[in-house]
């Protein structure tokens, strides 16, 4: 009996989910196919419908669909990716933790990592921007918006009253559209509960380098929208750009200084760390690939999505990010994979152009579909039948049209959602003898000893070799966390001991941020 043949797909969103669906529909008993798809999160997510959070339109389960509802019959590791051999086909992966470390090999591997925010371009942004990437992004940002309105109606201070009640988003491209107009009905019709505030005082700007919106739309459209948000009260700066942030204020391009406490982020799109560390040159951040979305570089490596440059077969320029062109090239790319594995010729990527839509209130959309431009409710229904057609099953698209219905005619809703990382210093205990980390695996923590005894082991000639002995005070884990990740040691708990534990994460995040603690780990003996 033939080996199964094994298609790793890289990454959960549209364009990964597109493939393993499509590999899923159109696969044959005789192709024995065995595939596995790994993903940070167990669940696809519709960021065309996350600004309706921001408004309370939509809840969270609207815009996450789980995995494994959808996509049965593949395996699903929801976990980090480490590294990627795309010559060999091989990825390693890392739930974070001590000792947890799996590698994976396959016959066909699909990277579709997607893209990541990257505003280290603008000084203060990474500091004190609210970021629009994950839905726990947009839940922050709904109580944010309450939490400004909360503090500016019990303040005295005049100035700082304004800067909460001050609202910047900096983008003007769908998200930044469709967030800005968004909060600010969220906002404006939240202002009964609030009659201390005036809708004079509450002020949402967006500010673009571009000179006109949503520039995928035509210019008829894009002004209907520039004269709806103006209509609406948000003021728009086009032609400026972001020049940095502060605590307290944001520095235009041109030299213009808002005072405010909210600075939304909807730009800054980079390369996946992952795809950048790959040894192939990149053109514009992605993946050079032929107009089959292989990888000339590696045999049977596909890429899609945010990580692909794809050639459109007519013009030989790469296909825009969009979503309609991820689904184009999931799909494609396992329609292809299927049919190098029964010998059949390869066809070329042509993603469905359907057309663009953007939703900026409950009843009010823009729309060009199949050459015919819609604004105002006719553009709305017609942005929400194309979201509905998107959704997987019919239990779901029923949901989300219940709910769209019924947010139609009931008030907003100003319940906060608070969310909070807890335990991000975890207290953890080893009895005598036990080990607390191992020579040689990955790496996930830094320890501090708060009680006991351990003792440091390094491994020569097969042989475990004591090294030194640590007690409270004293800490462990630095050397593989800012090194290659890999323990240069095993250190065993002597008698019973108490650690306190910090995630990766947070620990090369105060070692970049504070000078003073890289240089007492680079004294430590």
């Amino acid at each position: 009996m033939p080996e199964p043949r094994r298609v790793l797909i890289l990454g959960g969103g549209h364009a990964g989910v597109r493939a393993a669906r499509t590999l899923l529909k159109q696969r044959r008993p005789a192709d024995k196919l065995d595939i596995t798809m790994v993903s940070r999160e167990n669940v696809e997510v519709w960021h065309g419908l996350m600004p309706q959070i921001v408004s309370g339109v939509l809840q969270a389960q609207h815009v996450l669909i789980p995995l494994r509802e959808i996509l049965p019959g593949v395996t699903i590791y929801t976990r980090e990716i480490e590294s990627i051999d795309p010559v060999n086909r091989r990825a390693v992966l890392s739930l974070g933790g001590e000792s947890d470390e799996v590698t994976l090999e396959a016959d066909y591997l699909v990277i579709a990592l997607g893209s990541v925010t990257d505003l280290s371009r603008f000084p203060g942004l990474t500091e004190h921007a609210l970021q629009t990437k994950t839905i726990g992004d947009f839940i922050h940002l709904r109580n944010h918006l309450i939490e400004m309105l909360e503090a500016a109606s019990v303040t005295t201070d005049p100035a700082e009253r304004r800067r909460r009640l001050t609202f910047v988003v900096a983008g003007a491209g769908y998200a930044g559209v469709e967030i800005a107009s968004e909060a600010n009905e969220f906002l404006r019709a939240s202002l009964r509960s609030y009659p201390m505030i005036s809708p004079g005082e509450l002020r949402m700007i967006t500010v673009d380098i571009l000179s006109r919106v949503l520039p995928t739309f035509s210019d008829r459209l894009a002004n209907r929208v520039v004269e709806r948000m103006r209509h609406r009260g948000i003021e728009l700066r086009l032609g400026v750009g972001v020049k940095e942030a502060t605590a307290t204020a944001v520095v235009l391009t041109d030299g213009t200084r808002i005072e405010t406490r909210s600075i939304v982020a909807t730009v800054g799109i980079g390369t996946n760390p992952l795809v950048r560390a790959l040894p192939v040159k990149l053109q514009r951040g992605r993946i050079p690939c032929d107009p089959f979305c292989r990888v000339p570089a590696w045999p049977r490596v596909f890429a899609v999505g945010d990580n692909a440059a794809v050639p459109d077969p007519g013009s030989g320029q790469p296909f825009g990010a969009m979503v309609m062109v991820a689904f184009g090239e999931g799909e494609q790319a396992a329609r292809n994979i299927l049919a190098d594995i029964r010998g059949q010729p390869l066809e070329p990527c042509h993603p469905a152009r359907f057309g663009e839509v953007a939703l900026l209130s409950r009843r009010y959309g823009v729309a060009q579909v199949r050459g015919i431009a819609l604004h105002g409710w006719p553009a709305s229904l017609v942005s929400r039948a194309l979201f509905l057609s998107f959704m997987p099953t019919w239990r779901r698209r029923l949901a989300l049209m219940l709910h769209w219905m019924g947010t139609a005619v009931l008030p907003d809703n100003l319940t906060p959602l608070p969310i909070g990382r807890s335990n991000t210093v975890v207290p953890m205990r080893f009895g005598a003898g036990e080990n607390i980390v191992r020579e040689g695996e990955l790496s996930g923590r830094f320890y501090i000893i708060t009680a006991g005894e351990v003792e440091v082991l390094h491994r020569v000639d097969g042989q475990e070799k004591p090294i030194r002995r640590l007690h409270a005070g004293n800490y462990f884990g630095e050397l593989a966390l800012l090194g290659d990740r890999r323990r240069t040691a095993t250190v065993r708990a002597v008698t019973d001991t108490s650690v306190l534990s910090i995630a990766r994460q947070d620990f090369t995040a105060l070692v970049e941020h504070l000078p003073a603690l890289q240089d007492a780990l680079d004294r430590s003996p």
